[in-house]
């Protein structure tokens, strides 16, 4: 992850831990046990926005200490080894269930698999995200350059102009573009990596008045949302609702972190999200193709579902670290592998 040339960028345990928060909060949502409460609507359900703020303040903390243009060529490099890398393990997996349960829902063609080739994950249930996160990878140096050359106010108020457009237009985007294509519409965030940004230079000064602001922010956001105050721009109350929510779980975390077990359990399970977030993605593609979707919801008991979920995940992670391992003793006897980095 570090070129050459800088020193490490410190790890802040509360990033981590909200990372492995919020992979759990994926799993209820995908298990759908909390089903519509108030807690789901307005915590566990913004858990994917959550990890977009998250991808901003870490890429921004990346970056901090690199050269813009000597060090471009490793941040590629880097996010390919991290993004793609498990993609390509992980899409074969997804195409032997398709091919053995044959869900009605997918067609197979040689142009679906070239798209799962560079990251479209198309047919692939909760593959959204993957997309979405490859191609806010490939933009960031960009945000960067704009941060280094005019400051973070441009970023923010270019980010916020695009996402704030994109809001507007959702219903002409899912209309001319598919339902698919609107959820991978990466400009739809582009605030939310700008205020990760944005938030990476202030880690070390939140406190409480921090606290008591995003608080207020948060509150007057679901207060919108449930159409108690300004019920017109709900839509984009949902949408900013992520951010104070965003700090007021680091401040969590922060507390959360005197609890040693849970601190370690919080910080593996974050650092671990990307391979979490595949796993689970296999085992609920697996468990639509093999049961179907009525008898799951229906069905089951919807917690066991989210183990079931949960246990997939780190069976899959299990799986990839073994490769990883096994790939790093081949190229410790001298095989010519490719160094493959967490």
């Amino acid at each position: 992850m570090v070129s050459s040339s800088t020193a490490p960028t410190r790890r802040f345990a509360d990033i981590d831990m909200l990372k492995g928060f919020a992979i759990l909060c994926v799993l209820l949502i995908h298990s759908r046990a909390l089903g519509t409460s108030f807690v789901f609507r307005n915590c566990v359900n913004h858990a994917v926005p959550i990890f977009i703020v998250l991808f901003g303040l870490n890429s921004e903390l990346w970056w901090r200490r690199r050269r813009l243009l000597g060090d471009l060529g490793d941040w590629y490099r880097n996010r390919a080894l991290r993004l793609m890398i498990p993609v390509w393990a992980a899409v074969p997996v997804w195409w032997a269930l398709a091919i053995v349960f044959h869900p009605p829902m997918v067609s197979l063609s040689p142009r679906l698999a070239a798209d799962h080739l560079v990251g479209y994950m198309a047919q692939i249930g909760t593959g959204w995200f993957v997309t979405l996160v490859i191609q806010l990878a490939i933009l960031f140096p960009l945000l960067h350059l704009v941060e280094r050359k005019v400051g973070m106010w441009a970023v923010l108020l270019l980010a916020f102009s695009v996402e704030y457009a994109a809001i507007w237009y959702r219903f002409l985007i899912v209309s001319k573009y598919g339902m698919f294509n609107s959820f991978v519409f990466s400009p739809r965030f582009y605030g939310h990596v700008a205020f990760g940004m944005w938030l990476a230079s202030r880690l070390d000064r939140l406190g409480i008045v921090t606290a008591a602001v995003a608080a207020l922010a948060y509150a007057a956001c679901v207060a919108s949302v449930l159409g108690l105050i300004a019920p017109g721009v709900a839509v984009y109350a949902d949408y900013l609702m992520d951010l104070p929510l965003t700090v007021l779980l680091l401040q969590a975390m922060r507390l959360v972190e005197r609890v040693p077990r849970v601190r370690d359990a919080l910080v593996w399970l974050g650092l671990s999200s990307y391979g979490i977030y595949l796993g689970q993605m296999l085992t609920h593609n697996a468990a639509y193709f093999a049961i179907g979707e009525r008898r799951i919801y229906e069905g089951m008991n919807l917690w066991l579902y989210t183990l079931v979920l949960l246990a997939g995940a780190l069976f899959f992670v299990w799986l990839g670290e073994t490769a990883l391992r096994i790939a790093q003793d081949l190229r410790r006897r001298g095989y010519p592998l490719p160094a493959i980095g967490r």
